[in-house]
């Protein structure tokens, strides 16, 4: 037998000892509920959208589990860190990762990190969520007048950090435009938001939950979404002024490679049901997200299209963490 096969069945045999044996007991039954509290991993600071997010979902999915549902940030690297905890894990539906098209989808086309996204076992969709192309003020009012000065003058962009959404599509529109861009990076969103207004940086791809209230301080362009947004009406989509700069964020839970079928599907039933809450629901939707409405294989299939989307994308337009 090859090593790297019987390591995998060494492996998988040691996952499966480490499930409780209270677990074991209840998926042979054909159900499964957490025997401990649970751990909602995120990999991000405190005070992000993936954070908020997971603090809005923790009290409702810890009533209906019947275990509390505890909310730890583990940030760095881009997401890899708080990731990769989740990923090495054990497989019994107590450590849930709260994963992001930032490091699930694209950060690990641009590096090497310590898990593979095609691994983790996919539970279902939380949310979606744009960006609205800004400038500071002073910069051109109108797109055409921006895409010809960027074409003969140097402008600075922040992003979340290298890897993240902000800094791919902000590329793709350098790419679709030929635009002389400088990128800067910050430790997330926030920070880079208040250099936007300062005047610090030129332009930003600012997250539609926050976007609306800059409207008059700073210059609007466009959004990165498919459609319009309803809390932006009039803002019309990159796509319509001809720009193929087009993709949402998203947020999801993810439980580490193995975990059984069983144990997904009750975490999948109940993301569903919490999410659909009407109160959650709308603080979702407060806060700039549309929610998602995919069953688990939907969205098992939709991870999988966006996995592999990204890095294409990544790739075709020759995106590195050294733009």
């Amino acid at each position: 037998m090859p090593r790297t096969l019987a390591r995998r069945l060494l492996l998988q045999a040691a996952l499966t000892i480490a499930l409780p044996l209270a677990a074991t007991a209840t998926l042979a039954q054909g159900a499964w509920t957490p025997t401990q509290p649970v751990k909602l991993i995120v990999p991000f600071a405190p005070g992000g959208g993936a954070d908020i997010m997971a603090r809005i979902l923790s009290d409702a999915l810890g009533r209906e589990l019947g275990q509390p549902v505890i909310v730890e940030n583990k940030s760095g690297a881009s997401g890899s860190i708080g990731s990769e905890i989740v990923y090495r894990a054990p497989p019994d539906g107590h450590t849930l990762l709260i994963a992001t098209l930032d490091s699930q989808g694209m950060y690990p086309h641009m590096r090497q990190v310590g898990f593979d996204s095609a691994k983790y076992v996919p539970v279902g969709g939380i949310a979606q969520m744009g960006y609205a192309l800004m400038g500071r003020p002073g910069m051109p009012a109108t797109l055409p007048e921006l895409r010809s000065q960027l074409r003969a003058k140097q402008a600075s962009y922040g992003s979340g950090g290298a890897g993240s959404s902000l800094h791919v599509l902000t590329e793709l529109f350098a790419k679709e435009t030929q635009a002389k861009l400088l990128h800067v990076p910050y430790k997330g969103a926030g920070p880079a938001l208040q250099d936007l207004l300062a005047g610090q940086i030129d332009l930003m791809m600012v997250p539609l939950a926050t976007a609306p209230q800059y409207r008059g301080k700073l210059v609007t362009y466009g959004i990165t979404s498919a459609q319009r947004n309803p809390a932006m009406p009039d803002v019309p989509t990159l796509k319509e002024a001809g720009l193929d700069v087009v993709g949402d964020s998203w947020a999801a839970l993810l439980a580490p490679p193995g975990t059984p079928g069983p144990i997904a599907d009750r975490l999948a039933a109940t993301l569903t049901k919490v999410v659909a809450l009407p109160d959650v629901n709308r603080r979702l939707r407060e806060t700039g997200m549309t929610p998602m409405t995919l069953s688990r294989s939907e969205f098992v299939h939709y991870y999988a299209d966006e996995y592999r989307k990204w890095g294409e994308v990544i790739k075709a337009a020759n995106i590195t963490l050294d733009n």
